[in-house]
């Protein structure tokens, strides 16, 4: 069986302070001289970027310049607040060392690739993770986000497993799950169990127990 994470909210805790994403997404407005308004930030937002032609049109730029511009400071800010420890690994990350002494562990994300790298390193897992999934930089990317298929097949194609489970915090990352055929285990930091690492360890050996 190989075990695979989704990163953001599961792994990595960049979401319970967004300063970083309002530095990247106003860097990105300033670039095209748009107000640094909370409307256009929402715009911009992760949860909206499946409208981002529709963000560019209303601020009247070009949607592939936009992205790569977007792109670039999202990369930037993001990765530095990993480096500084402004965004950090959950204190329980040791659980996935732990796995991976008996499991292929891997990392499928909708951040970019170089975020899941910069997340390895800070966490020390760079011998735990087998392999390390995240989207590219062109606008492309955009569709072939979870919950679309696309980034498990390229896991699929990499690996000789013939079962997987999904460890993920989102509605989304259910039917991503759901889609590729791979057993799924909700995380919930907020506390419905399970709501941390250790728990979900437990779920997963009794996922493996069941095969």
């Amino acid at each position: 069986m190989h075990v695979v994470f989704d990163l953001d909210g599961v792994l990595l805790d960049s979401e319970s302070d967004l300063a970083w994403l309002d530095r990247a997404l106003d860097a990105t407005l300033a670039a095209f001289d748009l107000p640094r308004t909370d409307e256009n930030r929402a715009r911009l937002y992760p949860a909206n970027v499946r409208e981002f032609e529709q963000a560019a049109a209303s601020f009247g730029v070009p949607v592939d310049e936009l992205w790569s511009v977007r792109h670039e400071h999202y990369l930037r800010e993001k990765i530095a607040a990993i480096e500084s420890g402004e965004i950090r690994p959950f204190p329980d990350v040791d659980v996935v060392r732990d796995l991976a002494v008996r499991y292929p562990v891997s990392i499928i994300s909708n951040s970019p690739v170089e975020v899941v790298e910069a997340f390895v390193r800070a966490a020390d897992l760079e011998t735990a993770i087998d392999h390390r999934i995240g989207r590219g930089e062109d606008l492309l990317a955009i569709e072939r986000l979870k919950p679309h298929g696309h980034f498990f097949d390229r896991l699929d194609a990499a690996t000789e497993q013939d079962t997987y489970v999904y460890v993920g915090d989102s509605p989304s990352d259910r039917t991503f799950a759901q889609r590729v055929g791979m057993a799924y285990i909700h995380l919930d930091r907020d506390g419905h169990p399970p709501s941390d690492l250790a728990e979900v360890r437990e779920r997963i050996e009794a996922v493996a127990g069941e095969e």
